[in-house]
């Protein structure tokens, strides 16, 4: 078995070294989302899993918001893809169910986007600049569009406006319910007392439910 290079350099100079920095302070930070949640995410969290220092992480982003901007970027991509592939899959053009279906299952393990793009207007699109923020909603765009396309084709009701906006409302809803469907292990045992056991969720089935009483609205409306 080869084993992969060691890395020589200390301060990256050249554009690929400068990307695998990036990287790594995008992946140091997804790790500490998953562990500790957004409130243990800081930007000394996240230095230290980088093995960087505070300072080095101003090198690359202006702020904590910034990095898990980018990070929420690079999840997007992901999620898309898997969306759009299901969204192939819907053998019967208009089939609201099917949709619903392939809507909520690209969503239901997909813990840092949901995560990140439940506190996407409330925190990180905060203490950043307008043009950080112009630039992140330009390639959220492009990285969705693909799905809208397909969205409407599905759905043919729907022309490429109507699913753009109806793909953004169906994530914003979606992935609030993230939290509520996850809760703590404290919420765990209270929900599983008879007296609460009805605002117990299931995420996946709460979403298809969601997405599909949704779109037939839409598609109801002349």
């Amino acid at each position: 078995m080869v084993s992969s290079p060691k890395k020589t350099w200390k301060r990256a100079r050249k554009p690929e070294q400068k990307a695998e920095r990036i990287d790594a302070i995008l992946e140091a930070a997804g790790v500490l989302l998953e562990k500790n949640g957004l409130e243990g995410t800081g930007l000394n969290a996240i230095a230290r899993q980088a093995g960087l220092s505070k300072p080095n992480l101003y090198v690359y982003f202006e702020s904590r918001e910034a990095i898990l901007l980018q990070l929420l970027l690079k999840e997007s991509v992901a999620w898309a893809k898997s969306l759009k592939r299901r969204l192939q899959q819907v053998e019967t053009v208009g089939d609201v169910d099917a949709v619903a279906d392939a809507f909520a299952g690209s969503l239901a393990r997909r813990r840092r986007f949901c995560t990140l793009s439940a506190s996407l207007a409330s925190v990180f699109e905060h203490n950043v600049g307008p043009e950080t923020v112009a630039q992140f909603k330009r390639e959220f765009l492009a990285i969705v569009q693909p799905c809208v396309s397909v969205l409407s084709q599905a759905l043919p009701g729907l022309s490429e406006e109507a699913a753009s906006r109806a793909l953004a409302t169906l994530v914003m809803s979606a992935t609030g319910m993230w939290a509520h469907c996850h809760p703590s292990a404290s919420v765990e045992v209270v929900l599983k007392q008879p007296e609460f056991e009805h605002i117990k969720f299931d995420f996946q089935g709460t979403i298809t439910e969601l997405a599909a009483c949704f779109l037939r609205g839409l598609l109801a409306k002349p």
